[in-house]
């Protein structure tokens, strides 16, 4: 494996992220996230996945089967408090210049000797049918459509 980069700021490392994402690169990904076991994935619609080798194993999965994914990351929010940076994003995903989907996805980055690293990414399922413009008319009826269940 290749040195592990270093990221001065929360925004560095999620630039990163979304580039290896983009660019199928394993081993940009890994450098990514905190060199320690107690780091958290969760795909969308997928199961929490935690330590260095579950993560890498999903990526690698991931990079086999997406070829050109593009990411426009929109309405983010960053609250960086001691050594945490939360980062809540919407990833507009595109395959062959079309968008694909909308996912919503958390982002927590972890300070650690000066340099910041991924502990958690959770991306939610695909936003698009919330994302709808609602007829007025039918209001009652999307609302009963459009629960979500906690």
């Amino acid at each position: 494996m290749d040195e592990k980069k270093l990221f001065s700021t929360s925004e560095e490392a999620e630039k990163a992220f979304y580039a290896a994402f983009q660019q199928e690169d394993l081993e940009l990904m890994m450098s990514v996230w905190a060199n320690d076991e107690d780091i958290t994935c969760i795909h969308p619609g997928g199961n929490r996945l935690e330590g260095q080798t579950l993560i890498r194993e999903s990526w690698e999965q991931i990079f086999r089967h997406e070829n050109g994914i593009k990411f426009e990351i929109n309405q983010k929010k960053v609250s960086i408090e001691n050594d945490i940076a939360i980062h809540h994003v919407i990833e507009s995903i595109y395959m062959g210049g079309e968008l694909q989907s909308e996912i919503i996805a958390t982002n927590v980055y972890r300070k650690s000797h000066g340099c910041w690293y991924m502990i958690l990414h959770h991306a939610s399922p695909e936003l698009r049918p919330a994302l709808i413009p609602v007829d007025e008319d039918n209001l009652e009826e999307k609302d009963e459509e459009n629960k979500t269940f906690h």
